[in-house]
């Protein structure tokens, strides 16, 4: 079910709370987040679904204006693209986005991806422990 936020950005930073409160390791978190954002099954089905882009289970705006696409699925696009990094990787996540998506870097969509890349790089690594995770895409992707 897709639900409607005037403000998709503040929505997806409190399903980042909800998801983070349960103590997840970061691989755990970004999966759940994929699910519950963008339609990305937690199993060997996410393969199928990522490929094919996700559905937006948030649509809405509330992201600064450089990331703005002029859509409503900016949500879906960051939590996809951070759930694709525990499956292919920073590098070829990146690659991806600039070569199949063809998004420039300096794109909305393209600062968009790197975003979300960084972002689950690091809770990947653990420097972004998931307990913050709500606080950071709320200072770096909202209006």
């Amino acid at each position: 079910m897709t639900e409607y936020s005037p403000n998709a950005c503040l929505a997806l930073g409190r399903i980042a709370d909800e998801i983070s409160a349960g103590g997840p390791s970061g691989h755990e978190f970004l999966v759940e987040l994929g699910y519950r954002v963008a339609g990305i099954p937690r199993g060997w089905q996410a393969w199928a679904v990522l490929a094919t882009g996700g559905r937006s289970r948030i649509r809405g705006h509330g992201f600064r204006a450089e990331l703005f696409d002029g859509t409503g699925g900016q949500a879906r696009h960051f939590a996809g693209t951070a759930r694709a990094v525990t499956l292919l990787g920073e590098g070829a996540t990146l690659w991806i986005s600039a070569k199949v998506r063809r998004d420039s870097e300096d794109s909305p969509d393209g600062q968009l991806t790197r975003l979300a890349v960084d972002f689950a790089a690091a809770l990947l690594d653990g420097s972004l422990p998931a307990h913050e995770s709500g606080d950071w895409i709320r200072d770096h992707l909202c209006a």
